[in-house]
């Protein structure tokens, strides 16, 4: 009989250790966090500016030594390529870590027509919203000189073509599939939805660089960050992303375009958009906040009809 009743705890005993075990098994997966975290995304921020550094230093004495100009196209191709590697080695080495899919990742998912009108109309009236708060910021602190000249010469030293491939085609692809697509996917998983938005955004405003981008960057960022999680989608980021760089670049380059005092204008003046203009755009601004919401909102009661 003492011999069973050993045999009995031993039994027990086991199965207790094997229940903590699982237990612990199952604790440790669900405190696994995905990739990448906040920490991780600095890292990969750092990086990026690293590579960058690296090789504006290179295409600098490129410049020196071959007697180039910035206007010269070999340069404006050269610094496109340049732009494109930074971000895409950070992001070739981040995706690999993340242990998904391309699509899981990056959300390329299409987005319906109402989608497309609402991001069209958010985006009118954020440019516009934008450029009064860099106009309002450029008068609290004045941009240096030497960057006035930087940032015009990136306007207006290359073609037309090269200056929308280097201004909006490349930062809007390149800049989305990084911030929207790795960082926040990794970011959404872990954190709340508020912390990744604002988070993932601030990350975006700092990888600018300098002051006078980091604001609205941040701005830009957290409703960029915003359409991406309600759409599940980050294909009307890129294009929300590219239309404002790229009107931006027109309308430095063909400045009696959109003849409106101030407008997009920070960068060259402290002159502040007339009233209602700014207002007109704060309204869009709000609209295409309702149409994006109440698309998502009916979309979701559709889901849940049919399932």
């Amino acid at each position: 009989m003492p011999d069973e009743g050993n045999k009995e705890e031993e039994t027990h005993d086991a199965e207790v250790i094997s229940a903590e075990s699982n237990a612990a098994d199952i604790e440790e997966q669900s405190v696994k966090k995905s990739y990448p975290t906040i920490k991780n995304a600095i890292l990969l921020c750092l990086l990026f500016c690293g590579i960058q550094l690296g090789l504006g230093l290179i295409l600098g004495l490129f410049i020196i030594f071959s007697n180039s100009t910035d206007s010269s196209p070999l340069i404006g191709i050269m610094e496109i390529i340049s732009n494109v590697a930074c971000i895409g080695i950070v992001v070739w080495i981040g995706f690999r870590k993340t242990g998904k899919s391309f699509n899981e990742v990056f959300k390329f998912n299409n987005v319906s027509l109402e989608l497309w009108i609402a991001g069209f109309v958010l985006t009118v009236g954020l440019v516009i919203v934008i450029s009064e708060l860099d106009n309002l910021f450029n008068v609290i602190l004045p941009m240096p000189e030497f960057f006035r000249n930087f940032f015009a010469s990136m306007m207006e030293d290359q073609t037309m073509a090269m200056a929308i491939i280097y201004i909006a085609v490349v930062p809007a692809f390149m800049e989305e599939i990084f911030f929207r697509g790795l960082i926040l996917d990794g970011f959404a998983a872990n954190y709340s939805k508020r912390k990744a938005i604002i988070i993932s955004a601030l990350l975006f405003g700092l990888i600018h660089l300098n002051p006078w981008q980091f604001f609205t960057g941040f701005l830009f960022g957290i409703v960029l960050a915003w359409v991406c999680i309600e759409t599940k989608s980050i294909v009307l980021c890129i294009f929300m992303h590219f239309f404002n760089n790229a009107l931006y670049a027109v309308v430095l380059r063909f400045r009696d375009l959109i003849p409106i005092q101030g407008f997009n204008a920070a960068f060259e003046s402290s002159r502040f958009q007339p009233w209602w203009f700014t207002l007109s755009g704060a309204a869009l601004t709000a609209l295409g906040i309702w149409l994006v919401i109440n698309r998502v909102q009916r979309n979701s009661e559709n889901s849940d009809t049919v399932v």
